[in-house]
C-alpha cells in the first residue's frame, strides 16, 4: 500500500519543534558537544547510528552544553545569478522535486526572496536565461514581469538578525508573519504580502502535450469554479503549442481568483491532435505562506558559544560530536535551566609534578595507581582535570587520596583531592539529535556558529 505524508504534517510536526525551543516555552533545550578522542588512528568521521549504545557514548563523552532558543523553518537556498535558468513553480511536484533540474526561487544580493511563476521562453519554446536581476522589481505585493520574459513575485526579505542565525550556504531561513501590533519594516513589507495573496490563483500553465498541425495560434479558454484567469498560446514552427503565457495585455497579470479546480481548452488553429494543457493552481496564494510556497520540509537550530563561554566550554581541546538534549538535570536531579554548562566529571588534585600539565593532560589516558581505574584526560586548570569515562576506558571509578598517572606512567602523577561530578548530569534529559563530524578545535577568541538541521 502506497502512503504519503503530506507538507501539511510535516509543517504541523515543524512548528511544535520551532515553539518548543522558543524562548517562550516551558522546556529547555540545548546544544551540546562531545567527543575530544580520535574516532579511530585515521580519525575517520563514521556514520552515524540511531542506537542506544551511539547515544550512550554521545552522553559519556560529553563536554559542554549552552542553550538555544533560537529556531526557524529553513529551506535550500539557491542565488539568483545572471545567466542561469529558472523554473516556474509547478504543484504537480515536490520543492525538491521541482528544483531538480533548475531552482524555482531564488535569493538575491539585497537579501530578498523572489519566486518563479513564469520560465523566460523564446515564441518557440526555447528556454531563456535569466538575466535581469529581480531586485529591480522590488518589494511588491504584485508579481512583475522582467525584460528576459520571466515573472517573479516577491516573498520577504531576510532580516540581519535571521541571517546571521540561520542562514548558511545550503539553507535560508523561511517564516510566516503573525499579526502583531509592532511590525519592521521588513516583517510589514511579508505581511503585506501575505495579506495580498489571492487565493485559487491559476499562477501558469504546463503544456503536456503539444498537439499536432496547429495552423495558428488558438484561443484559450479557462473553465473552473474562479474567476479572471486569462491566457494565449504560441506554438513552433512545426506548429505545435510550444508554451502557454499569462495575458497581461490589458494591464495586469491576470491569475484570477477563486480557482480550487480549473481546466484549459484550446480552440482554433485546426489541428489534428490537440494539445494538453493543465492549470498551475495556488489553492492558497502565492505568498499567503513562503513554508509553503518554498517547501520547507526541515528546521534550523542555532546556537553560538563563545570562547570559554562563561567558563562553561574547553579552549585549545577539540570536539567531534554535537547534539540537542531537551530537559537536562543536574546531578541533584533538579532540573537544569542555565544558559550554560560543563558536564564532564571533575579530580582536584595536589603533588602534581612536573610534566603533568594541561598540554600533556589532553586526549591521555589517566590511570589510578591503586584502582588502576582509567579515564580520559579533557582539560586542566589550575588543579583542576576534567575527564570523562567511555567504552575504551571502563567506567571504574577512581577513590580518593589515590595517585594517578598519565600514559606511560612514568613519574608524571598527581594525588586526588575530590573526585565530583560536572554541572549538569550527562545522562539525563531527552537526547534528540546526535551528529558526528571531523574534529573542531576551539580556540578562545572564536565564536562557533553550531547549526543543526532537522529534516522531515
Amino acid at each position: 500500500m502506497a502512503a504519503i505524508v503530506t507538507n501539511n504534517l510535516k509543517k504541523q510536526l515543524l512548528q511544535t519543534i520551532v515553539t518548543d525551543i522558543s524562548a517562550d516555552s516551558a522546556n529547555y533545550y540545548y546544544i551540546g558537544i562531545s567527543r575530544s578522542n580520535p574516532w579511530d588512528e585515521t580519525d575517520t568521521v563514521p556514520t552515524v547510528g540511531n542506537t542506544e549504545r551511539e547515544k550512550r557514548n554521545f552522553r559519556a563523552a560529553l563536554q559542554s552544553i549552552i542553550r538555544t532558543t533560537d529556531a526557524s523553518f529553513v529551506a535550500p537556498r539557491y542565488n539568483w545569478s545572471s545567466g542561469s535558468i529558472y523554473s516556474a513553480y509547478n504543484d504537480n511536484q515536490t520543492a525538491a522535486a521541482n528544483s531538480t533540474t533548475y531552482p524555482y526561487y531564488v535569493l538575491t544580493a539585497n537579501q530578498r526572496v523572489y519566486l518563479c511563476l513564469q520560465q523566460g521562453k523564446s515564441d518557440t519554446g526555447t528556454i531563456l536565461q535569466s538575466t535581469v536581476d529581480p531586485d529591480t522589481i522590488g518589494a511588491n505585493t504584485s508579481a512583475s514581469a522582467t525584460s528576459d520574459g520571466y515573472i517573479w513575485k516577491y516573498l520577504f526579505t531576510l532580516s540581519g538578525t535571521n541571517a546571521s542565525k540561520f542562514l548558511s550556504a545550503n539553507y535560508l531561513p523561511v517564516s510566516k508573519v503573525d499579526s502583531a501590533a509592532s511590525l519592521t519594516v521588513i516583517q510589514q513589507a511579508q505581511k503585506d504580502v501575505q495579506d495580498a495573496a489571492t487565493a485559487g490563483s491559476i499562477i501558469g500553465y504546463r503544456v503536456v502535450s503539444g498537439g499536432v498541425g496547429y495552423s495558428s495560434d488558438p484561443t484559450v479558454t479557462i473553465s473552473g469554479d474562479g474567476t479572471g484567469a486569462r491566457a494565449i498560446a504560441k506554438r513552433t514552427a512545426t506548429n505545435q503549442i510550444s508554451k502557454i503565457e499569462i495575458d497581461d495585455s490589458a494591464g495586469g497579470i491576470p491569475f484570477g481568483s477563486g480557482y480550487s479546480y480549473a481546466s484549459v481548452s484550446l480552440t482554433g488553429g485546426s489541428p489534428t491532435t490537440d494539445a494538453v494543457i493543465e492549470p498551475i493552481i495556488s489553492v492558497n496564494g502565492i505568498g499567503s505562506d513562503p513554508r509553503d510556497d518554498l517547501g520547507s520540509d526541515a528546521a534550523m537550530i542555532n546556537a553560538k558559544p563563545n570562547g570559554v563561554q562563561n567558563g562553561s566550554f574547553m579552549v585549545g581541546q577539540d570536539f567531534r560530536q554535537i547534539g540537542l538534549i531537551k530537559n537536562p538535570k543536574k546531578n541533584n536531579d533538579s532540573d537544569f535551566t542555565g544558559t550554560d554548562a560543563r558536564a564532564m566529571r571533575i579530580l582536584t588534585l595536589n603533588n602534581i609534578t612536573a610534566g603533568f600539565d594541561s598540554a600533556a593532560v589532553e586526549d591521555a589516558l589517566i590511570t589510578g595507581d591503586t584502582t588502576a581505574a582509567i579515564a580520559l584526560g579533557d582539560e586542566l586548570v589550575g588543579s583542576k582535570l576534567y575527564y570523562h569515562f567511555d567504552d575504551s576506558t571502563g567506567f571504574k571509578q577512581f577513590q580518593l587520596a589515590e595517585d594517578v598517572f598519565l600514559d606511560s606512567g612514568t613519574g608524571i602523577t598527581a594525588t586526588i583531592v575530590t573526585d565530583s561530578e560536572g554541572e549538569v548530569k550527562p545522562f539525563s534529559g531527552e537526547l534528540l539529535y546526535i551528529e558526528n563530524r571531523s574534529a573542531v578545535v576551539r580556540d578562545a577568541a572564536q565564536t562557533e556558529d553550531i547549526k543543526i538541521i532537522v529534516k522531515l
